[in-house]
């Protein structure tokens, strides 16, 4: 049963309150914290060269343990406050894991290597952090963290996020079927409800259904050329979510008209329905830069507000 099955998130911390905000995202999206394991990720700044290297003079030395104990100090601070933020919140201790490391390389790579080695459903990101994580979401929020993280689904946080609704996004290409697959399992025992949503420019107003009634609109619109290539993939997806427990009544379809701008019409149409998560994959075949030069998901996770974006490569 999909109730029993843990699901392991990993979250990066620094010493700022700012890198625990998605625990609230986390509390709200399940009822029940009791299959979640946490894997807490700190990783300790580089001491400045002249310090790592072999040094005679006392008064490097010194300096030297005055950084390495200032440096402990507030790696033992994050993980306290952290552990705190998560008791209060639920969570069961045991099922905590703590990870240090010396960053010796950037901070998206060294997380998303420790990603796949912990094998963890998804890595959980605050959208905008302090400037302390420098280079992993700073200006920029995807281009590291999806360079480094092909194997491991990424959640972005921000704001205030309503978990009632996820919008997953459904082209015709298997990263749809893998965005399905990863949000059915992830999402199965939250109770949200799923609205499956395709964009087409062959689509000349938006239309929705049940999955069990989808209405004359929609039967007539999958009878087009653009309506017969999406469908199986819809199909795919409902089946998807279903083998994960999901009930039918919490699945709906929907097409959206698409007018040049896929990203601000699918965060439109949440924004205006309340919905407050998107699941968006990304296919190989053009690559992580390709993928992020002219992408719809490089636009959303530039202008989202109060929402969380999963993404699976």
């Amino acid at each position: 049963m999909s109730d029993t099955v843990k699901k392991c998130l990993m979250l990066p911390i620094d010493i700022t309150e700012e890198s625990l905000k998605p625990i609230d995202f986390v509390v709200r999206l399940y009822p029940s914290l009791r299959n979640i394991n946490l894997v807490l990720c700190y990783l300790l700044p580089p001491l400045p060269p002249v310090y790592r290297e072999k040094a005679e003079s006392p008064a490097i030395l010194k300096r030297r343990r005055e950084l390495l104990s200032t440096r402990e100090k507030e790696m033992r601070t994050a993980f306290s406050r952290a552990r705190d933020v998560l008791t209060r919140a639920g969570f069961d201790r045991e099922l905590i894991q703590e990870h240090v490391q010396d960053r010796e390389i950037s901070v998206a790579r060294h997380t998303c290597l420790l990603a796949n080695i912990k094998k963890v459903d998804a890595v959980l990101l605050q959208k905008r952090v302090s400037s302390s994580i420098e280079g992993f979401l700073k200006d920029d929020p995807t281009s590291e963290m999806l360079r480094h993280c092909l194997t491991s689904p990424i959640w972005l946080i921000d704001g205030n996020i309503d978990p009632s609704t996820v919008a997953v996004c459904i082209q015709h290409e298997e990263a749809s079927l893998r965005i399905a697959d990863h949000i059915s399992f992830m999402l199965a025992d939250t109770g949200a409800r799923f609205v499956l949503l395709h964009v087409s420019r062959a689509a000349s107003k938006a239309m929705f259904g049940e999955v069990e009634h989808p209405g004359e609109e929609l039967r007539n619109w999958f009878g087009t050329s653009a309506g017969m290539e999406i469908q199986p993939y819809l199909d795919e997806s409902v089946k998807i979510a279903r083998n994960a427990g999901i009930d039918g009544s919490r699945i709906r379809m929907g097409v959206l008209p698409g007018r040049g701008n896929t990203a601000m019409e699918i965060l439109s149409y949440c924004r205006e329905n309340r919905v407050g998560m998107v699941a968006l994959g990304h296919s190989p075949p053009a690559g992580t830069w390709g993928f992020l030069r002219g992408s719809v998901t490089k636009q959303i996770m530039a202008e989202f507000l109060n929402m969380a974006v999963f993404i699976s490569q």
